[in-house]
């Protein structure tokens, strides 16, 4: 084994020990603060405060399970278990988990009146979808909105993320599926991340068979859209 491998495998075994690690005590915060919240008056100030612990232990959670998943991928022991799926189910679910980590975020779903079953790995194209959702939170403001939308072609299944955000710099867009790459040139109000979200949406769509893309939303903004085999 090189050097390099060995590097690389050394970091792995890392970031996965120290990911399993976190995942039970984040748990552990996410679910009482979730109980202190359901037992404290909504006008209480105290409601802020717990919401906010929430809010950044799930963000350190879905850190975790990106780190996880990523470091499986990589290691060729997660297997792609394909089954006939709705993705209006899948669309769902991560919907349903942004809105409940940013319960001040509204957002919209397009699906089409087409109903069609998608061989598919739910639950990774679900997280597809969250992290998509989540770049598109942490790249907008409140009154800015955010579009989840699914069409068919004759054989393909594409399922688009917008936003009317700050937009991707020019000079970020070919790096942006590259592991750890974070933007240069984000506002500093922005909660920055370790580069892994738009990493494991490549890694689990091509698995898949697909493509992802990014482009401009005019007049601002931008699309993430990924394709499966219908």
């Amino acid at each position: 084994m090189t050097e390099k491998a060995w590097n690389e495998r050394e970091r792995a075994n890392l970031l996965r020990a120290i990911s399993h690690d976190l995942r039970t005590p984040l748990s552990g915060i996410m679910g009482t603060s979730e109980m202190l919240m359901d037992m404290t008056d909504k006008e209480d100030r105290r409601q802020e405060l717990l919401q906010g612990i929430y809010q950044d232990a799930d963000w350190l959670k879905s850190l975790v399970e990106n780190i996880l998943s990523l470091t499986r991928l990589q290691d060729g022991k997660i297997v792609i278990q394909k089954e006939m799926e709705a993705i209006e189910e899948v669309i769902g679910c991560a919907v349903a988990h942004v809105e409940r980590s940013f319960p001040e975020r509204e957002i919209q779903v397009e699906i089409p009146e087409e109903f069609r079953l998608v061989p598919m790995d739910a639950k990774l194209i679900e997280q597809v979808i969250t992290n998509l959702l989540d770049n598109a939170v942490k790249h907008t403001r409140p009154q800015e909105a955010i579009t989840v939308s699914a069409s068919y072609t004759e054989d393909e299944l594409l399922v688009s993320v917008r936003d009317e955000g700050e937009g991707i710099a020019e000079a970020d867009v070919s790096n942006l599926f590259k592991i750890f790459y974070t933007s240069k040139t984000r506002s500093v109000d922005v909660k920055r991340g370790i580069g892994l979200g738009l990493t494991i949406c490549e890694t689990v769509v091509n698995a898949h068979g697909g493509t992802i893309r990014v482009s401009d939303h005019l007049p601002h903004g931008t699309v993430f859209t990924f394709t499966l085999p219908a």
